[in-house]
């Protein structure tokens, strides 16, 4: 089966497809080496901008290919005339506009963080309170707001919401029209200091996660997953407060916990994804991860950098994904790489995801930066 990957980032879907057996085609922004590798096809586009835009691509690229996935970026996008394995354009309209999906979390009864009416001047906030963008994710254009003067000027497209503290996990699902399961439960890694200098930018995973909240979670998120009408692999992002687990958000599409997952657990997400859309649900088996820990690192630029061969050549020495070109300019605070260990505990993962991040930051030290 041929299958075109779409996204600014399809490296990690590409791949895990290939590693499945897929004939695997990419129309990505970012061209990363080890995407190249296991790509069958590839083109790169600079912007696309509207359904338009992408119907264009496609018509100019001429492939013949049997489906077409979604990653980061095109959920919401709806190429008409081609066969789409993601969830429909609706829903995940829905779903990503993060008011309405709060708004849909309080009908259902599924706990989530109050959301605030910043055009209320009576509404009764608790302080700090956290601003994110309505659409996005990724977490970097999220802060905290100590008081009402630090709220003005948030627009429509921003969202004003309760501030929990506490510890970010994920759940992994795997959903047909008639049922789900949970394939693993995930720590997420955000605004890790070692990596990354934004409190709240998402940094990695590791898989899996070991807490008393665990099977809470796995019912919370499949049950979630049903009532939502979705299919394939979906993510629902947690906050494990005092009280509890929290839903923060899902993630209907292909995860970056995916490397991880696959990992620990040996199933093929890639493959029981596209199963779903056939009404294949994947059996996971109890003993799925076992003893087996895996983490992924996102390695974000605290300067401004160009990929030179004698970076390039440091980074190879490490157990990386997303390799970037040489020549590629990263401007300070966007992401370059990601670092993949994998030990027999968490400790042992995380000891060597900051090693690596060290000798990684270390390598552009004295290089050349952005003009």
């Amino acid at each position: 089966m041929r299958i075109l990957i779409i996204g600014y980032s399809t490296r990690y879907i590409v791949c895990a497809g290939k590693r499945a057996g897929y004939t695997m085609y990419s129309l990505d922004h970012f061209g990363d080496v080890d995407m190249l590798r296991c790509a069958d096809r590839y083109a790169r586009f600079d912007e696309i901008t509207s359904n338009e835009d992408l119907l264009n691509y496609l018509d100019r690229l001429d492939w013949d290919f049997d489906a077409i996935i979604l990653g980061t970026g095109f959920e919401c996008a709806d190429p008409k005339g081609y066969r789409v394995l993601n969830n429909r354009a609706g829903i995940m309209r829905s779903i990503s506009n993060k008011k309405l999906f709060g708004e849909m979390m309080g009908s259902l009864g599924f706990p989530h963080p109050k959301i605030y009416d910043i055009s209320d001047i009576s509404d009764d906030f608790e302080y700090p309170v956290m601003i994110k963008p309505v659409y996005g994710a990724g977490g970097i254009e999220n802060r905290l707001a100590h008081s009402r003067e630090e709220t003005r000027g948030c627009g429509t497209d921003m969202l004003i919401q309760e501030y929990l503290e506490g510890t970010p996990a994920s759940v992994s699902v795997i959903s047909t029209r008639k049922g789900a399961v949970a394939v693993a439960v995930n720590e997420q890694l955000i605004g890790t200091p070692w990596l990354t200098s934004d409190r709240f930018a998402y940094c990695g995973n590791i898989t899996p996660f070991e807490s008393e909240y665990n099977e809470e979670m796995r019912e919370i998120a499949v049950r979630l997953v049903m009532k939502l009408g979705l299919i394939g692999s979906n993510g629902v992002d947690f906050l494990i407060t005092e009280n509890g687990p929290v839903v923060i958000e899902v993630n209907a599409r292909f995860q970056g916990t995916l490397d991880t997952v696959e990992y620990t657990s040996g199933i093929s997400v890639f493959d029981a994804h596209v199963r779903a859309f056939l009404d294949e649900l994947v059996e996971v088996p109890s003993d799925a991860a076992g003893d087996r820990f895996a983490g992924t690192a996102i390695v974000f630029a605290d300067r401004d950098v160009i990929i030179d061969e004698t970076i390039s050549k440091k980074l190879a020495e490490e157990r990386i994904m997303d390799i970037p070109e040489i020549g590629w300019r990263i401007p300070a605070g966007d992401p370059v790489t990601t670092l993949f260990c994998e030990g027999n505990s968490r400790e042992q993962v995380v000891r060597g995801l900051r090693a690596a991040a060290g000798r990684i930051r270390r390598c552009w030290r004295n290089r050349p930066t952005l003009p």
